[in-house]
């Protein structure tokens, strides 16, 4: 009976959500964006939008544009070379972010914001990027979500546009993960131009459908459910080679759609 209790004991100690769990990346896809390719998207983007405001087509148009649907080097579904999850159906399909807001950012350069809405713009060009002194410890982003269930975690760690935007900017090492302000668990991300996916141990969130009578996000049996969050707070980083300011061009989720 002793022996019992103990193992009993050690699974419900594992399982208490108050443990929090260091994760590493299950998976690793990395991101390049050459000049070439980029110019192929816009070249094919360019002739899509003429063919669908009903502009004739040259003979020579047309022709291109079966070339450029046809190149393997373009994702179908991408209309742009940035475009993270493209026009096919994804987690956003029922999934809703309501707001992205960080705790700081750096000012905007020109036309170029470094806002935390950046780093859920579904665009890998743009990126959140902290505005405190020194290299951002302690900054965060936080996702505001109404509707979804969670199961995996993608970021596209550093300002990933450029291998030389990425090296001179700082990126980060380790991300603490919170559950409606609850820290959870540890992401421990390469330094690699890439999407890091994390699978995180059970889903988090619900699916829900919002009612514009009632003004409020209903799930299937029609209960009101709550807003709820995904905070994202920098623990560790990668120092760059010029700046001290920490950057993430992308964070995106995964998981079941009904």
């Amino acid at each position: 009976m002793r022996i019992l209790f103990v193992l009993f004991s050690i699974f419900l100690s594992q399982s208490l959500p108050s443990q929090v769990l260091d994760l590493y990346p299950t998976e690793v896809n990395k991101l390049s964006f050459p000049e070439e390719i980029k110019k192929l998207y816009e070249e094919r983007y360019v002739l899509y939008m003429k063919q669908d405001n009903k502009q004739v087509l040259t003979e020579l148009e047309r022709k291109r544009l079966d070339d450029l649907i046809n190149n393997e080097k373009l994702v179908e579904q991408k209309m742009s070379w940035w475009d993270v999850s493209g026009m096919g159906c994804s987690w956003y399909c029922c999934g809703n972010i309501d707001t992205v807001i960080a705790s700081s950012n750096l000012k905007k350069s020109g036309k170029i914001t470094y806002i935390g809405a950046n780093a859920g713009d579904d665009n890998y060009e743009t990126a959140w990027v902290e505005g405190v002194d020194g290299y951002g410890i302690g900054e965060n982003v936080t996702f505001y979500i109404n509707s979804g269930q969670v199961d995996e975690i993608i970021v596209a760690n550093g300002y990933v546009k450029t291998p030389k935007a990425y090296k001179e900017n700082s990126r980060v090492k380790t991300l603490k993960l919170y559950y409606n302000d609850k820290h959870i668990a540890n992401l421990h991300l390469r330094d690699e131009i890439s999407d890091q996916h994390f699978k995180l141990w059970k889903v988090f969130g619900t699916y829900a459908i919002y009612n514009s009578e009632e003004k409020h996000w209903l799930d299937v049996d029609g209960k009101i459910v709550p807003q709820w969050s995904f905070k994202f707070k920098i623990a560790d980083v990668y120092e760059g080679t010029k700046y001290d300011d920490t950057v993430i061009s992308e964070i995106y989720f995964s998981g079941p759609c009904h």
